[in-house]
């Protein structure tokens, strides 16, 4: 079984993650053209681990808004299976962020439950 992260956008965790390393590393600023490299870093970190894998907001908006048939109106789980690779029994965990990077939520959800007989 596969675990699928939905993250926000690159630019938006890259700034959280930014935020946090400068609070670390008080010296040490990010500017905005580094926030989108510092969450794909940190994804290839969390995607070495296996059967893991990391889908941000915008790209599945652009997915949504792209025009691609079918994409439009479906909701997370189907667009996961059908443009990313996810299967019935795969852990969806979509991560949405508050205010600051302290303010993590996350919502599990396996995609074999949209998918049993009632």
């Amino acid at each position: 079984m596969a675990t699928f992260y939905v993250l926000p956008s690159r630019h938006l965790l890259g700034q959280r993650f930014g935020e946090l390393l400068t609070s670390l590393f008080p010296r040490v600023r990010y500017t905005l053209w580094d926030w989108p490299d510092l969450a794909e870093y940190m994804a290839g970190l969390v995607e070495s681990q296996s059967d893991t894998h990391v889908v941000y907001r915008e790209d599945l908006d652009e997915i949504a808004f792209g025009g691609l048939a079918g994409a439009l109106g479906s909701d997370l789980k189907d667009v996961l299976m059908r443009h990313f690779g996810a299967a019935f029994d795969d852990e969806i965990i979509e991560i949405p962020i508050g205010a600051s990077l302290a303010q993590f939520l996350n919502q599990r959800s396996a995609t074999e439950t949209m998918r049993k007989p009632a």
